[in-house]
């Protein structure tokens, strides 16, 4: 063999000379760092407000699947390319604080600090007016309900969409649940009315006297709102929020768009309903972060310690649960267990629906509820002051 041929196959075979990448595996690690670059912006939901940049609040609702999506990434460079794994690892550990907030994987069932007084059982559901128009085609889901809450016993039980009426000819709801269940007081508040009585809001019932009352309007969006109870469980008394935060109002058109969407519906279509929808998302965005800055405002200036029960139709990436729970303790991520999925309906399972509390208090136990008798799941945690 010449020389100079020697030399080339000696440089060819130089131990060490990592082969490049086939064009497979270049397309991969291509897309490995756009869904990197997509989850650094999107760890910026949070801090900016939807009224800077909606469109970091859309970006958070797709938070869990992105972080999927790497552990995938992961997993394909751990058997191909091991150190490629690296930008995976980076980007997930820099928003690794917030991982907690949307998995969990052990639940704990007994407080981990030594508390003071009586522990009591709070509970929070959407009930979506006790099914009063029959979305779920069920005539008994009113009365499955209540055997829900008589099940969970809680002893503070906030309630949204929730609805009341005097009239006869509708069925029970206020009354039954102070005369039938175990509730000796209720601050309810309506903010609209229709013919024959009928009344819609929100209430939070206790088993336990209701000191002093109030409720933090909506300018923007006075059809939602919060309303607050002093209450006296007997060792303390604490401040429990119950809020119904904006929603995206989506109608019957908005309904049947996400049914019928697949890989066939027209362009023309397609472009003339995700526009609504977006146009809807926005919409919700910007009042959520309004309304939890009035809530998070009044929270401070609180005598008591505070608890914050509600449906809050945001993430827990975004930026209204960012504002809300402050220095508060979100009692799914201190005791819950799975990803605590709280929305029923044609969208994923998000947990939209949020018990928080003072750090001077204690909660454990806290469970997502399996009933889906409404487009919300109900979920419980007990509670107690610490010592």
């Amino acid at each position: 063999m010449p020389r100079e041929e020697e030399s080339n196959a000696s440089v060819g075979a130089q131990p060490g000379r990592k082969k490049r990448l086939g064009f497979g595996l270049r397309l991969i690690w291509w897309a490995n760092g756009l869904a990197a670059l997509l989850l650094l912006v999107t760890l910026l939901a949070p801090h900016v407000s939807p009224a800077v940049a909606w469109p970091l609040a859309l970006l958070a609702m797709s938070y869990s699947y992105q972080v999927i999506l790497h552990a995938l990434f992961i997993g394909w460079w751990l058997l191909f390319r091991p150190r490629r794994m690296v930008l995976s690892i980076m980007v997930v550990l820099l928003g690794w604080s917030h991982v907690g907030d949307h998995f969990q994987l052990l639940a704990r069932n007994e407080p981990s600090r030594p508390i003071a007084g009586t522990p009591l059982k709070i509970m929070s559901w959407n009930v979506r007016l006790f099914d009063l128009y029959n979305w779920s085609h069920n005539q008994r889901t009113r009365d499955s309900m209540f055997s829900v809450l008589e099940r969970e016993g809680a002893g503070i039980l906030c309630l949204q969409e929730f609805f009341h009426s005097p009239n006869p000819r509708f069925f029970r709801t206020k009354d039954a649940l102070l005369n039938d269940l175990y509730y000796s007081a209720v601050h309810d508040n309506y903010s609209a009315t229709a013919r024959n009585d009928q009344n819609f809001g929100i209430a939070t019932f206790s088993m336990y006297p209701i000191l002093d009352k109030g409720s933090i309007p909506f300018p923007d969006n006075p059809r939602n709102q919060c309303i607050w109870s002093d209450i006296d469980i007997g060792t303390d008394t604490i401040r429990v929020y119950n809020a119904h935060l904006a929603s995206y109002h989506f109608g019957g058109e908005d309904h049947r768009f996400l049914d019928s969407l697949d890989t066939t519906t027209p362009g023309q279509d397609l472009k003339r309903g995700g526009s609504r929808i977006l146009k809807l998302l926005r919409r919700g965005f910007h009042l959520r972060a309004d309304e939890v800055e009035r809530i998070a405002e009044h929270m401070a200036h609180s005598p008591h310690p505070v608890v914050h029960c509600g449906d809050l139709n945001d993430v827990p990436l975004s930026y209204s649960y960012r504002i809300l729970r402050g220095s508060k303790r979100d009692a799914f991520r201190e005791s819950g267990q799975g990803t605590g999925g709280t929305y029923v309906g044609r969208l994923p399972s998000f947990r939209i629906d949020h018990i928080l509390h003072d750090a001077t208090l204690e909660s454990w136990g806290h469970k997502t509820l399996p009933e889906t008798l409404s487009d919300h799941r109900p979920i419980t945690c007990m509670i107690a002051a610490l010592e």
